[in-house]
């Protein structure tokens, strides 16, 4: 028998509301969440659900951790915003930690607030610096959601419908994803010798106009499938920026801090970018992003560009002392170490349910950040959306929050999840799984749930 939710009638005006008066993606059904703690959310029936993605990815230590809890209460009693033309204690703080988390001369912060406005500051540095223009991007990366960072961005969904002509264009998105599961070239690691770049640079001859300015690359491209690259990926992409005469640029905002088992995802690569940003995990959930650089680079860039660059909330006290509270605890807690240890945990556990449900083609990521790739079948390895979105749903009912985006669900809890936390996922996800390749729901409409979403008739043909 299918199991269906069920809310109360004021969840269901509440839902009603939501739709009515304001303009977003959402999920099916609409679940209104009033609490949390830890890993776990309450809906205002009083539903728990384990939180699989700490938010947008952004809550490291769960919700409503009561050290930063205490630290926005002190903060609002003291002051909550400023000029950007001035400073505070906090954002000082939080910068010279964020520096000294840092290896080698990346010791620059430029604040902002989101991280599509980080990776633009990122992209001001290289074309200031340069004198360039063209800058060149991973195929699979995602950037943001302004114009430009749109521009560079390319995971495909609707969400560049139309915007053609307001994107900057002077991009190409022209590096080859090193996604050995599905290897763009039709090769197998390692006896391809990482082909992927050499493929990248015979294209970036044929379509950039060889006045390149930057490339930019998540160190681990999440949205586009949780593309863990080949060790020798990263320094290979950098001796290619050299070759060209580019800055190299690395987006973390969805990857740092610890979350992938270091501080910086980056470094577990025998790489040292010249830029690198930061959002989401660093944000503890408040407003605050930024683009950290060398001084050398800051100060060639300074008064080119729009630069350094300020809006009226980057650097916000409040924001700012929030984040630094957080960073100090996960620094404190030595949290990137108990990242590889439970994640370890939850990846036996993620592969043994691959091992016994085909639509599971794959469990990539590391640390507790992780990703399943679902396919119609093993041997085609063809995405399948429909499922994806079934086993989402069916997550759903059995209390847990995550991300289903085209063909890949993302498990990527806050660093605080306890073992015991762990299996129960683990258990709960099994579950849903099974109901899932049973065929439940039978109906359901995955193509408007956000701007990446695949519309049917498209999925049904890749």
């Amino acid at each position: 028998m299918e199991k269906t939710f069920q809310f109360s009638n004021m969840h269901h005006e509440l839902m009603a509301r939501d739709e009515a008066y304001i303009y977003g993606w959402r999920y099916e059904p609409r679940v209104i969440f009033e609490s949390g703690r830890g890993i776990v959310l309450t809906d205002v029936d009083g539903k728990e659900y384990f939180d699989l993605t700490a938010g947008m990815m952004c809550m490291v230590l769960g919700h409503s951790h009561p050290e930063l809890t205490e630290a926005i209460r002190e903060q609002a009693d003291k002051l909550v915003h400023t000029s950007s033309w001035y400073s505070n204690p906090w954002l000082i703080e939080f910068a010279e930690l964020i520096a000294g988390t840092l290896p080698g001369d990346l010791k620059v912060v430029n604040f902002a607030v989101t991280g599509s406005e980080a990776n633009e500051i990122a992209m001001r540095m290289a074309l200031g610096v340069t004198g360039r223009y063209d800058i060149v991007s991973v195929i699979r990366g995602l950037h943001g959601g302004s114009l430009a960072a749109e521009a560079v961005t390319s995971v495909g969904g609707g969400r560049k419908a139309h915007l053609g002509p307001l994107m900057m264009p002077s991009h190409r998105n022209a590096i080859y994803a090193p996604l050995c599961y599905r290897c763009p070239v039709n090769l197998e690691y390692p006896g391809c010798n990482v082909a992927c770049l050499d493929h990248s640079e015979e294209l970036m001859e044929h379509i950039t106009s060889r006045n390149l300015a930057l490339i930019m690359a998540e160190t681990i491209p999440v949205a586009g499938g949780m593309v863990v690259p080949p060790p020798e990926w990263l320094p290979r992409l950098r001796a290619l920026a050299d070759r060209w005469g580019a800055l190299l640029m690395l987006d973390e905002a969805q990857l740092a801090p610890a979350k992938t088992g270091s501080i910086w995802a980056f470094e577990q690569y025998d790489v040292m970018p010249d830029i690198v940003s930061f959002g989401k995990g660093m944000t503890a959930g408040m407003g605050i992003a930024g683009t950290v650089t060398t001084q050398e680079i800051a100060e060639e860039a300074r008064g080119k560009a729009g630069l350094p660059w300020g809006g009226t909330y980057s650097g916000d006290p409040l924001p700012a002392a929030v984040g630094l509270k957080q960073l100090q605890i996960v620094l404190r807690d030595r949290l990137a170490e108990q990242a590889v240890a439970r994640g370890a945990r939850l990846r036996a556990g993620l592969e043994a349910i691959a091992r016994k449900y085909d639509v599971i083609g794959e469990v990539r990521g590391t640390g507790l950040y992780y990703l399943l790739d679902i396919v119609e079948t093993p041997d085609s390895r063809r995405p399948d959306p429909a499922m994806a979105e079934r086993i989402r749903y069916n997550a759903l009912l059995e209390g847990l929050v995550t991300i289903a985006v085209k063909n890949f669900i993302r498990v990527c809890p806050a660093l605080i999840i306890t073992e015991a936390e762990i299996d129960e996922t683990l258990h709960r996800l099994e579950t849903a799984v099974q109901r899932s390749v049973e065929g439940f729901p039978r109906d359901l409409d995955y193509a408007t749930s956000s701007s990446l979403a695949a519309r049917p008739q498209v999925a049904a043909a890749t």
